[in-house]
């Protein structure tokens, strides 16, 4: 399914991207299990192996490639030892730093309250992650924390699959596109 205009946020990605938030969470708390420094290598390993495939596909990485594509040198003044930086002039003279930025109190509520609003999915997860455990422990189950990640995989995929698509419709609904 194409997307119109090269819309780069479509609900396909969408779900690929709740997938490697759900997978990540998952095996998070899956190598919960292993010994200190297994579980920090799987976690390294896990958390590199997905920003990379999320960079890899990210429109940043095709905007970073095509802003170096051109640049042999980037900065040619410094290869050569015998110039000094005052004379390779690299700063050039920045306009305008006498302004301070005008302080938005409404921009700062709103940040305010995604930082409480951040805080309180963080804790309300990790109790509901507590008391999963819990259960799963007392009902004996063989592996409680593998049940748990995949538990949580799910959930992190359904809540970031519904906050995503969201957005997308949020964006869409403003550009006057309904589909």
């Amino acid at each position: 399914m194409a997307s119109h205009d090269n819309d780069s946020r479509s609900y396909r990605n969408a779900a690929v991207m709740a997938g490697l938030q759900g997978v990540l969470s998952g095996l998070w708390i899956a190598a919960g299990e292993l010994t200190p420094g297994r579980r920090r290598l799987a976690r390294f390993t896990t958390v590199l192996t997905i920003g990379a495939a999320v960079y890899a596909v990210s429109p940043v990485a095709d905007e970073v490639k095509q802003a170096f594509a051109g640049l042999a040198d980037p900065v040619p003044a410094l290869a050569d030892p015998s110039v000094t930086p005052a004379e390779a002039e690299i700063s050039p003279e920045v306009e305008g730093l006498d302004e301070a930025p005008e302080f938005d109190n409404r921009k700062a509520a709103l940040a305010a309250g995604m930082a409480a609003l951040s805080l309180a999915a963080y804790l309300g997860r990790r109790r509901l992650e507590k008391r999963w455990l819990a259960s799963l422990t007392a009902k004996g189950h063989p592996r409680p924390t593998r049940a748990l990640a995949l538990r949580v995989g799910a959930v992190d995929f359904a809540a970031q699959l519904a906050l995503q698509s969201a957005e997308i419709r949020a964006d869409r609904a403003a550009r006057g596109r309904t589909f």
